[in-house]
């Protein structure tokens, strides 16, 4: 995980499993980049697996109304399990993209 701050805008990349295991710690990396910004963009191109404890930590981010939160990067994984859950939409992803993966 790496964290990139430009000015009040920071760009944080997330990586491995997005699970029940991982929630605590990267819920804590989540609050720590939203810390002072108006802006995070967080990128989900090298999350391996995801359940929906990492579904609920997306939607709690996006929600924050301090930070302006941004997914991009949208990897099989999280498309995969979007495409389920119906939530693309609301999580930034490309429809096209949640539709192949589903």
């Amino acid at each position: 995980m790496s964290d990139q701050p430009v000015a009040d805008t920071a760009r944080l990349s997330l990586s491995g499993e997005l699970t029940i295991y991982t929630a605590a710690e990267i819920r804590a990396t989540l609050a720590e980049a939203m810390e002072g910004v108006s802006e995070l963009e967080v990128d989900l191109s090298e999350i391996s697996d995801m359940d929906t404890a990492g579904l609920q930590l997306l939607l709690l981010a996006k929600r924050n109304p301090r930070t302006e939160v941004r997914l991009s990067g949208h990897s099989p994984a999280v498309l995969r399990l979007l495409g389920i859950a119906n939530l693309g939409s609301a999580l930034d992803a490309p429809l096209a993209a949640v539709a192949a993966e589903s």
